[in-house]
């Protein structure tokens, strides 16, 4: 199944003093649906971030990153989302554990150029965001924007990276 043409609204905004305008474009690209919601995920932590909602933005920046991995497993490893259920089960782990490192392995073994950079990278990046989450969105304490901030710069070290593959 090969991705098709979908619409990514592309959000931006322009400050003036009190208020904020959201201005969207569409634009048409060829990109899967998981793609798609990747690009939605982050334009919405990014916007998160800028309305000071801060432990959503970690939530968004780690499932455009997610998003991306099963875009992966799917369109480049080339795996169903049945085989994606029957290893989780198999191996007794969540899919996010098992796309983590499915997905790694295959970067670190691709052959292309900087892939054990590129690994090294995306391994230290996903677990430190996927912590940051799951602080976020779980932990009862207060998630700031430092860390809002670093969320979004795991992500912005990250997506480039899955984008690659």
């Amino acid at each position: 199944m090969a991705p098709v043409a979908t619409y990514h609204a592309v959000a931006t905004h322009e400050k003036d003093n009190t208020f904020a305008r959201l201005i969207c474009m569409a634009i048409v690209v060829k990109m899967s649906n998981l793609q798609n919601k990747s690009a939605i995920s982050q334009d919405a932590a990014m916007l998160l971030h800028d309305k000071s909602l801060y432990p959503s933005v970690a939530h968004c920046s780690y499932y455009s990153c997610y998003q991306l991995l099963k875009h992966i497993w799917i369109y480049t490893i080339e795996k169903t989302q049945q085989e994606l259920d029957a290893k989780c089960s198999t191996a007794k782990t969540g899919s996010h554990e098992l796309l983590i490192n499915e997905v790694g392995r295959f970067i670190k073994h691709s052959g292309k150029k900087d892939c054990l950079k590129h690994f090294r990278e995306f391994n230290s990046g996903i677990l430190q965001l996927k912590r940051l989450r799951v602080d976020a969105d779980y932990s009862d304490s207060l998630f700031d924007s430092s860390k809002s901030k670093r969320s979004l710069d795991l992500a912005a070290l990250i997506l480039p990276i899955l984008k690659k593959y």
